[in-house]
């Protein structure tokens, strides 16, 4: 993805059609009811269908939030700063990212619209029934819970003055916006970059 110049106070405007642009962003608030009710329901599923005992689920949710930060990064360097120089593969890079370099204080564009997201849960719920069964309910709670933490974290990042205590994912991430776009995949944790070796100077 090309390097694109950052607009700190502009708001974006992906498509013509008032209808079709407003289903790219959408309040936080919002966001929160509707990943909680989706969080909740894979709960209730997993105490319906779930096979795994109280001990194996609790290590499964804990184990998916921590599978969380590396399907981060890998999105995030991988498919999101995939570089290719194809005309339709650049415009859909930057409807799902380059958009969010370009204005990065967009409120409305920091956590994925409703739409996409909620068809992203049914996909991966699908996939990991293959090596999960049903306890994929239990494992996606807690995918959703370490994304949940991302969202705050990214959120945070891009809307409040640094917290002290957190203040080096406030750095990490800024340097992946305005220094180098090539490094700092990771927003929950350094931790992928260190091991990868994409942590920025």
């Amino acid at each position: 993805m090309k390097k694109l110049q950052s607009n700190d106070t502009g708001k974006a405007k992906l498509f013509e059609q008032k209808g079709l642009n407003s289903l790219t962003k959408n309040p936080v608030w919002l966001s929160i009811i509707v990943y909680t009710i989706i969080w909740v329901a894979l709960i209730i599923a997993h105490l319906t269908f779930g096979s795994a005992s109280s001990l194996n689920s609790v290590i499964l949710y804990l184990f998916a939030m921590g599978f969380w930060t590396f399907f981060e990064y890998m999105a995030h360097r991988f498919l999101f700063h995939w570089i290719n120089d194809t005309p339709k593969v650049q415009r859909f890079h930057y409807l799902i990212h380059g958009v969010h370099h370009e204005y990065p204080r967009d409120k409305e564009r920091l956590i994925m619209p409703i739409a996409p997201g909620f068809i992203l849960v049914i996909v991966l719920t699908t996939i990991f029934f293959i090596p999960f069964g049903s306890n994929a309910f239990i494992w996606m709670a807690g995918f959703i819970n370490g994304w949940a933490i991302y969202v705050t974290i990214h959120y945070m990042v891009h809307t409040y003055q640094p917290i002290q205590s957190l203040k080096i994912l406030w750095t990490h991430h800024a340097k992946h916006h305005y220094k180098a776009e090539d490094k700092a995949f990771g927003v929950s944790t350094p931790f992928w970059d260190k091991l990868f070796g994409t942590m920025p100077d």
